[in-house]
């Protein structure tokens, strides 16, 4: 039986992962991903349109898998720590590394992928904590002017330099070394954020 439209899809993208993360985006060609998807050119020139476009459903799909569950309701002490350890998780995955990676070294080529990383990593993440914050400030539990501002310092304290590292190390840091760092930016943005401040 003949594969649909969405499994032909499907195994483009998985076969283009593959040869994009393990030859990068210069190298990778769509030969190579027909090669092994088993798909033919017309189809993927029909459903992508480019190298570009093969590579940006790609990402995008990788950033719809990043997106943060809904926040959860509670103490902002265990909000935060909650928020900024799911945020680490996803920043830490090992693919989703390794398409960073892909992504840093072709955005000369295609500007608008390392911004659609950015808008959909840090700032989606910052986006779904954004609500919260507000709730809490309506609630006297913490003071804020600009919250939109406070979701995204918050979790790049959580971030600290360990992205960094495991991009441009390929360090992959310990558990241990995630939680205190999401320990010390829940510490920190509550301390700043206490009610007492705007007094």
């Amino acid at each position: 039986m003949a594969d649909s439209v969405e499994q032909r899809r499907a195994k483009i993208l998985r076969a283009a992962r593959i040869c994009f993360l393990d030859r990068g985006f210069v190298s990778t060609t769509i030969s190579d991903v027909i090669a092994l998807s088993g798909g033919s050119r017309s189809t993927v020139y029909d459903e992508f349109g480019s190298k570009e476009g093969l590579f940006a459903a790609i990402v995008s799909d990788c950033l719809a898998q990043m997106e943060l569950a809904e926040v959860p309701d509670g103490p902002p002490e265990e909000v935060l720590r909650a928020v900024g350890l799911a945020y680490m998780e996803q920043l830490m995955d090992a693919e989703s590394l390794a398409l960073y990676r892909v992504v840093v070294g072709v955005s000369a080529h295609v500007r608008r992928l390392g911004e659609a990383i950015f808008s959909a990593g840090p700032e989606g993440a910052a986006a779904a904590l954004v609500e919260r914050l507000r709730k809490w400030i309506d609630e006297g539990l913490i003071a804020l002017d600009d919250p939109e501002r406070g979701a995204r310092l918050f979790l790049a304290m959580a971030e600290g330099d360990l992205h960094r590292g495991a991009v441009m190390w390929n360090r992959a840091p310990s558990s241990e070394e995630i939680a205190a760092n999401v320990e010390a930016a829940v510490g920190l943005f509550l301390a700043a954020a206490r009610v007492e401040a705007a007094t």
